[in-house]
């Protein structure tokens, strides 16, 4: 059960360079992602992870800002606005030297396995898309996802729009089942399950 109440607001761009720590901390036992890097030690995994999401965080944050944190950055979550979902050709150039240098050769050809796969089966209907959402592990189970989600999902039900998002460990599905989401058909990387959730408006 939640312990603490936490206040949820937007990331200022003043503060957007702890959100790739946040996120590496939290998917640094991730199954898919120790998949992708292909990486045993956990320090390596974490800061692989973080220059990662830097490259990607930057660029989202930049063209939509809807990237929330709880507390003082105890986790966050990346939205991606309907019909926006897809990176420009000009952000996957200016990424792809971060991925490389994250990733290496073997970690980014599975990574673009991965990408590829999850593009194939994606949400095409108008939806506001969670692309990524992690609470640090020095404060999970304690609501911080929850608190994370509330604001776009409130926005989600009274602009009548569908959420997506794509669980990269089977542990969370029941997370977002609480909270209305409801599982796809599972994709398989390397026998990592990956599953689209689609959540309909309230």
């Amino acid at each position: 059960m939640p312990t603490t109440q936490w206040e949820t607001r937007r990331v200022a761009t003043s503060e957007l360079d702890r959100v790739p720590a946040v996120l590496a901390r939290a998917f640094q036992d991730d199954p898919m992602w120790r998949w992708a890097l292909g990486r045993d030690g956990t320090d390596e995994r974490r800061a692989r992870l973080e220059r990662f999401f830097d490259g990607i965080a930057r660029i989202i944050h930049a063209r939509h800002e809807l990237t929330y944190t709880a507390g003082d950055v105890a986790g966050a979550a990346v939205w991606m606005p309907p019909g926006q979902w897809k990176f420009r050709l000009v952000d996957e150039a200016r990424l792809a030297p971060t991925v490389l240098g994250a990733f290496g050769a073997t970690g980014t050809v599975r990574l673009l396995k991965l990408l590829t796969g999850v593009e194939r089966v994606h949400l095409r209907e108008p939806h506001y898309y969670l692309f990524a959402i992690g609470a640090d592990p020095a404060h999970q189970g304690r609501g911080v996802g929850s608190a994370l989600l509330e604001p776009m999902l409130a926005r989600c039900d009274a602009e009548k729009m569908p959420a997506y998002l794509e669980s990269s460990n089977p542990a969370n599905l029941s997370f977002y089942r609480r909270h209305g989401f409801t599982p796809l058909a599972a994709l398989d990387f390397g026998g990592n399950a990956v599953t689209p959730m689609r959540r309909d408006p309230r």
